[in-house]
């Protein structure tokens, strides 16, 4: 028995007979006198009478079978009627044709109102019948009888829906109210359709239409920020009481010769991130209008230019930057205006501050929380004026509403709304937004009214207390909408969130990747007539406020967040400059990756040195070593929780599907490492194996305090020179290579560096570990120098191999192949059958990675007969 939605019809044209009571009573006196016939108006009366119910019927029947053929069109087909009903069935996923086709009946302008179809609609299992037809198949079943039962009682025009309809449940239909009559002995309730807005889709759409009204109540705190030139002003506001707003009015007030607009970007720990963002949107408008940027001295082109690639210069050169981007001209000065200054990066502040000259360079102003301190760099200046943004008067959030609402509602409505919310300018917006995508309000043509009588009346919904007070007075209603909004498009912001809340398509792509959310060109209409985003330039996206980033966080559950960090991290790892590597080290630490952390942070700290960003070095190498140590201690309380820690770890994999090394059966070597029949010993002032030879025993590598010892003992020798030091060091790094134990490793090949021998294999294994701990970027880069340093040809074969095990671990498998056949080329030059045997080796377990399996076979018999030697 099929689910079906059914919706009836019921007819209401007049059928009535003509007037009966035409006749009249003999006169007195005249016993069997026959009838008097009726005077002729009375005929004329009746006959018009007669004339409107044959027209009714006719016009009656004519919509009836225009609604079957609209109903055929939509997919329906008919499965009963009666004398004054008809129904038809869809199939429960074309509920929007089925609300669609009632509507269209019940708002008939073409018909009066009092003689338009009355509709029920409700929804269950149909059991079917026979065919009557081509388009008719008879049904019966409960959902029909209940559809029948509200048309019956539902008024001319009006459509009732049966309260237990699913998409009355989900919210996807937009009601009126409910109506209630009796059908016959039984009692009958069913929800009052909206015919007008029917989808919450449609009603959700008329957010679309709040106007973006001008500034409202601040021209007090206008006047005070004309600050004289080179000077700085304060604004204080809480998120929501419209501080950014004031900074982009101060700009079209002041009319300066140019303005730039500071605001933080992503994580806000790229040193000049900021400054940065903040100059290539304003060459971009400046392009866009078709006005000159400013013209540089020599000297300062390639300082920009650093700039806007996240390179970094020195900060005294980045205030020379904005010092000419921002100059006089005539009498007008230019103007620099800070957005959420407790979140921009101190680098971009530093400039900032370095820029003011008093009287002479472009005046400033910074919006900073109530309660925010001064940044540091900005302690050096003295405000000349400091505003502070208080709520709306009452008649101003009245206006307020009104012109978000285009002048479309009363001024009772406006009152009442108004009352509604905190009077800060986005808490007023987003509670109309939510009103209109709830429903609450209900925007039709030029009138904007309460969807039902109580809507927007009474208290506000209860006195907040607690922490609640020190909430921004937009969340409850942020909160509110973001219940309300599809979950790809929630995922879409989310996404946005976590990278700070400005950020490129293709970053919010990446990072949605995997979590089966739409790309933003799908959801980018929807999302922007929302009001939830809007673009700062093409190809980005940015949140209307730091509220909704706020709300958009604190949703993200608890065991979720990490995730989201780790895989922000790896997308702003490949969408960052080198000092952008900064927002990605803060990211990793957020998700409890604290290697990847110190890794990134080193990186960009070492870019921030050379680009002589010295306080941003400083901190970023700090953050590294807190997070180095962090992660030692980690891994110490792991290794001192087990009463018995473990002989044998997981091996490092560096080809697809190569078969681990075993104990028994150590991995094939690289070049140089396997011996061969007849091949000469290794002198102990050879280059020492990257891995044990094929054919010695493995002795195994003792752990815990065993290794402790056998380091001191190795390293402070009496008897053991130097070179035998960094041989036996070396020994035992390729052994724990080998067991994949990564943190002996690590200080096997700090102690080999220490000693100044083999620093080309000390560089390779360093790579080795930086690909065990997910480090691959790090990792290739270490492995590419190594391959481009100058050296012989044998160790520049062994040097390349090396990079193209790596590259074949990080996925990369046409580099892989590129530089095993460099390397091949190399150990044929240097004459190195040992190391030819080692590149074929490697060339053949990489072809059968990728299915190449003749090409597998063709590298392994190469292998197999440079291993064989010359012939004898």
């Amino acid at each position: 028995m099929p689910e079906r939605i059914v919706v009836s019809f019921r007819g209401t044209a007049a059928l009535s007979q003509p007037d009966s009571t035409d006749a009249v009573a003999p006169w007195p006196g005249r016993r069997g006198a026959p009838r008097a016939s009726a005077p002729p108006s009375r005929q004329k009366g009746a006959a018009r009478a007669a004339g409107s119910a044959a027209r009714g019927e006719e016009s009656y029947l004519a919509r009836a079978l225009a609604l079957k053929k609209r109903a055929e069109a939509l997919g329906a087909t008919l499965c009963a009627w009666s004398a004054q009903t008809f129904s038809f069935e869809f199939t429960p996923d074309d509920v929007e044709e089925a609300v669609l086709l009632a509507a269209l009946a019940a708002e008939d302008a073409s018909v009066h109102p009092d003689a338009r179809f009355a509709v029920g609609i409700a929804q269950g299992e149909m059991t079917y019948v026979g065919e009557a037809g081509r388009f008719t198949a008879l049904s019966w079943g409960q959902p029909l009888l209940v559809a029948v039962m509200l048309a019956r009682v539902a008024l001319p025009g009006d459509v009732l829906l049966d309260p237990a309809l699913p998409a009355v449940s989900s919210g996807e239909l937009m009601t009126l109210g409910a109506h209630r009559g009796v059908d016959g002995a039984r009692r009958v309730r069913g929800l009052r359709l909206d015919a007008q807005q029917p989808l919450r889709r449609q009603v959700a759409e008329s957010v679309a239409r709040l106007c973006k009204p001008p500034l409202i109540g601040r021209d007090a705190e206008l006047a005070e920020l004309a600050v004289p030139p080179g000077s700085l002003a304060i604004v204080r506001a809480e998120p929501g009481a419209g501080g950014t707003r004031l900074l982009l009015d101060l700009e079209r007030l002041l009319a300066p010769s140019r303005s730039l607009f500071v605001a933080p970007i992503g994580a806000s720990r790229e040193p000049f991130g900021a400054l940065r963002r903040a100059l290539a949107r304003a060459a971009l408008r400046a392009e866009k209008s078709r006005a000159r940027a400013p013209a540089l001295p020599d000297r300062l082109k390639p300082a920009l230019a650093r700039l806007l690639a996240g390179e970094g210069v020195e900060p005294r050169i980045a205030a020379e930057v904005l010092a000419v981007w921002l100059a006089p001209s005539d009498v007008r000065v230019g103007l620099l205006a800070v957005d959420d200054a407790s979140e921009v990066d101190a680098a971009s502040l530093d400039a900032i501050a370095l820029a003011l000259s008093p009287g002479g360079g472009p005046r400033a102003v910074a919006r900073l929380g109530r309660s925010d301190p001064l940044p540091a760099p900005l302690t050096a200046l003295t405000p000349a004026a400091t505003v502070t943004l208080g709520p709306l008067s009452a008649q101003g959030a009245q206006d307020l509403v009104r012109r978000l609402l285009d002048g479309c509602i009363d001024e009772a409505g406006a009152r009442r709304w108004a009352a509604r919310a905190p009077a800060f300018p986005l808490a007023v917006r987003e509670l109309l937004c939510e009103a209109l995508e709830s429903g609450a309000l209900r925007w039709i043509g030029r009138s904007v009214g309460p969807r039902r009588r109580s809507a927007g009346r009474g208290r506000p919904p209860r006195t907040m207390t607690g922490a609640e007070l020190a909430a921004p007075p937009a969340l409850r209603s942020i909160e509110g909408r973001l219940r309300l909004l599809a979950i790809g498009q929630r995922t879409v912001l989310t996404a946005l969130a976590t990278l700070g809340g400005d950020a490129s398509d293709a970053a919010i792509d990446a990072l949605c990747g995997g979590t089966g959310a739409p790309k933003v060109a799908a959801v980018q209409a929807a999302l922007l007539g929302a009001g939830w985003v809007f673009r700062p330039e093409p190809g980005w996206l940015r949140l209307s406020s730091r509220t909704l980033r706020d709300a958009l966080l604190a949703g993200v559950p608890p065991g979720e967040r990490a995730a989201w960090h780790l895989a922000a991290a790896r997308v702003v790892e490949d969408h960052a400059s080198v000092l952008g590597l900064a927002d990605a080290a803060w990211h990793a630490a957020k998700a409890g990756d604290r290697r990847s952390a110190a890794d990134l942070a080193g990186r960009a700290g070492r870019a921030a040195g050379d680009a002589l960003l010295e306080g941003s070095a400083a901190e970023l190498l700090a953050f590294a070593d807190e997070q180095e140590t962090a992660s030692d201690h980690r891994d110490g309380a792991l290794d001192s929780s087990s009463s018995q820690p473990p002989t044998h770890r997981t091996p490092i994999e560096v080809v697809g599907d190569a078969p681990e090394p075993q104990r028994s059966a150590p991995a094939p070597a690289p070049v140089g490492e396997r011996s061969r029949p007849g091949a000469p010993a290794a002198q102990p002032d050879d280059e020492p194996k990257d891995f044990p030879d094929a054919t010695s025993p493995d002795i195994g590598l003792p752990c815990g305090d065993a290794t402790e010892d056998l380091l001191a003992k190795t390293t402070e020798s009496p008897v053991l020179s130097m070179n035998d030091i960094a041989v036996r060091l070396a020994e035992l790094a390729k052994q724990a290579l080998v067991q994949g134990d990564l943190r002996t490793l690590e200080r096997l090949v700090g102690e080999l560096r220490r000693t100044g021998e083999h620093l080309d294999l000390a560089e390779r294994m360093t790579g080795l570990i930086s690909l065990g701990r997910g480090a691959k970027e790090e990792a290739l880069r270490r492995f590419r120098i190594a391959a481009e340093a100058d050296a012989s040809p044998s160790q520049r074969a062994r040097a390349l191999l090396a990079y193209g095990v790596a590259l074949a671990a990080a996925g990369r498998t046409e580099g892989a192949l590129l530089e095993a056949l460099s390397a091949l080329a190399r150990a044929r030059e240097a004459e190195d059958p040992h190391g030819e045997q080692a590149c074929a080796q490697f060339l053949a377990q990489l072809a059968a990675a990728t299915g190449h399996e003749e090409a597998a076979r063709a590298w392994a018999q190469v292998a197999r007969l440079a291993g064989a030697g010359p012939p004898s």
